[in-house]
């Protein structure tokens, strides 16, 4: 009689989210932090819908102060990037 391996679910949108964590820390510019998250959203576009990648991503810029040092419009500006990624689009051109 065979066994059964359990089956694990991985959430590559998230694996990918926190590979990219570190990079976001405040001790970085945060130029380099946005460009980074650029980055990061276009390796990832393909792991899952849209709305979740975008919300992991916001998600991620809430968590690691992105959002907050770049003041009270923060969401919005992350969400721009986060869009103009998952469109191939560079802002920083």
């Amino acid at each position: 009689m065979a066994t059964s391996q359990p089956t694990r679910t991985v959430d590559l949108v998230t694996q990918a989210a926190d590979c990219v964590r570190p990079l976001l820390h405040r001790s970085h510019p945060i130029g380099d932090r946005l460009r980074t998250l650029w980055a990061a959203v276009v390796a990832a576009r393909d792991l899952g819908a849209f709305d979740v990648v975008e919300g992991e991503f916001l998600q991620l810029g809430r968590e690691t102060g992105l959002v907050a040092d770049l003041g009270r419009r923060g969401d919005d500006d992350v969400e721009h990037i986060i869009r103009w990624a998952m469109l191939d689009q560079n802002p920083f051109q």
